[in-house]
């Protein structure tokens, strides 16, 4: 009979903490990639809109003041632009908003589902709440409500 192979503890010591080594890793970067989690919370012309950004995924719920009803955009970010979908009282479409380089303000492009080649460019600003306690405010020559 031929003799048997005795592999070293040490060498299946070294497999199994390189092995844990790397899930260990693997697990640590992907929690940090998912927890990535970003909240802004805008006013705007039309009234409050809260986002949240996780990674390069976008979601926000916005407040129609005249209608008194609520709105919804979702999409993906590249950069600071996000290109997604709206829906809202008046109705759905294709979004594209771009934020400043700090988040700090957006303008938003906008067309409905019912007339998807009448783009309304630039109609939709928005800019970051300076504090709780305020309700609208003006800022380049436009009033944004928080509400």
């Amino acid at each position: 009979m031929g003799q048997k192979l005795k592999i070293p503890f040490s060498i299946y010591a070294w497999k199994l903490l390189c092995c844990l080594f790397l899930v260990f890793t693997f697990q640590t970067s992907y929690a940090q990639e998912k927890n990535n989690l970003l909240s802004k919370n805008y006013c705007t012309e039309i009234g409050r809109f809260d986002m949240l950004i996780d990674n390069d995924e976008v979601a926000g719920a916005y407040y129609l003041i005249h209608k008194n009803a609520l709105g919804g955009v979702w999409g993906k970010l590249s950069g600071n632009v996000m290109k997604g979908r709206w829906h809202d009282a008046d109705g759905k479409g294709n979004i594209i908003i771009t934020f400043s380089d700090d988040f700090s303000f957006f303008t938003a492009d906008y067309c409905s589902d019912a007339e998807p080649e009448k783009w309304y460019k630039d109609s939709w600003h928005g800019s970051l709440r300076p504090d709780e306690s305020a309700s609208s405010f003006e800022s380049n020559n436009k009033t944004y409500q928080c509400e």
